[in-house]
């Protein structure tokens, strides 16, 4: 584990946490981060009730991203989990490269398109199976990585809700 954030109490003094949120991230390998993504996906959701095709499609999805991740983007990588309540809320597959713009577009969001265009023929097949599987809910922003605070790209999904 790379890290454990634990919310802190508000500097206004009112002792109030600022979140409710607790993220975990971990370090993923150059090689093999879908394998390793999908084996701490599989170990955080385990004893949750969740379908066992929920499980599969959702190990699907964190399997692509890391995947993606890891070839058109510069390392270091992490998987980061979002927790409210102490149930994994929302998956985040992070790295150093700066393709948010191009991960939005690809996922069917409408923000101009790259500069490139040719990026697009290289691939995003696979991100729309990720929007499928997550029916919509997922997309990508600007983040700092916990373990270097370097900018780079983070793809979310969310997790379905717990009943």
């Amino acid at each position: 584990m790379l890290i454990e954030h634990v919310p802190v109490p508000d500097p206004g003094g009112h002792g109030k946490p600022r979140s409710r949120f607790r993220m975990t991230a971990w370090c993923l390998p150059p090689t093999g981060a879908a394998r390793r993504a999908r084996g701490l996906l599989r170990d955080q959701l385990a004893g949750l009730p969740l379908a066992a095709d929920v499980v599969d499609e959702l190990e699907i999805v964190v399997s692509e991203l890391a995947t993606n991740a890891t070839r058109y983007a510069p390392g270091p990588y992490e998987l980061r989990l979002l927790h409210d309540h102490g149930l994994p809320v929302r998956a985040e597959v992070v790295d150093a490269g700066a393709g948010a713009a191009l991960i939005e577009h690809l996922l069917g969001r409408s923000l101009p398109l790259p500069d490139r265009i040719d990026d697009l023929e290289v691939g995003g097949r696979g991100l729309r199976i990720v929007a499928e599987l997550t029916h919509g809910r997922c997309g990508t922003q600007w983040t700092r990585l916990c373990g270097t605070g370097q900018l780079g790209t983070t793809v979310w999904f969310d997790l379905p809700a717990q009943p």
